[in-house]
């Protein structure tokens, strides 16, 4: 199977139902996890002008993306998957049933890969269906499910 037939397999018509984030972010979709060094929206620029003028913690605050990143991503959860697609970077983007979308890139600096879904929410080298590891760089583990 190729990467883009996997990930739409496992991932459409299914939601976020949990994440984390830390040194990387970990969605939980429907038995799988979604593992990447960063996701990115075009809501962003908005809410972290929103939460400098409006947050006072905001300034203190180490990792001020995650804040309005943390917004975006629990504004996704429980909403249905209805796209999945990949460039030829392989940059994923995953729509929603409420024309949002969340972009997962390929071109994360200082790390040795950038997404993968797996079963145990760990980096790609422990455990993955789908890996990318660089920009154009991908692996479609042969033995699915």
């Amino acid at each position: 199977m190729q990467a883009l037939e996997v990930l739409k397999s496992k991932l459409i018509g299914s939601f976020i139902s949990r994440f984390s984030v830390g040194d990387t972010w970990n969605l939980y979709i429907d038995g799988y996890w979604l593992v990447a060094q960063e996701v990115i929206s075009g809501d962003e620029d908005y809410l972290n002008k929103f939460f400098e003028n409006n947050y006072s913690h905001f300034k203190t605050t180490v990792d001020k993306g995650y804040i309005s990143k943390c917004a975006i991503v629990a504004a996704a959860m429980r909403r249905d998957i209805v796209g999945v697609e990949l460039d030829e970077l392989y940059n994923l983007k995953i729509g929603f049933d409420n024309n949002f979308s969340l972009l997962f890139p390929t071109n994360v600096e200082i790390v040795d890969w950038q997404w993968c879904l797996n079963y145990n929410g760990t980096d790609p080298y422990t455990n993955c269906l789908v890996g990318c590891f660089w920009e154009g760089e991908i692996q479609v583990n042969e033995k699915q499910d």
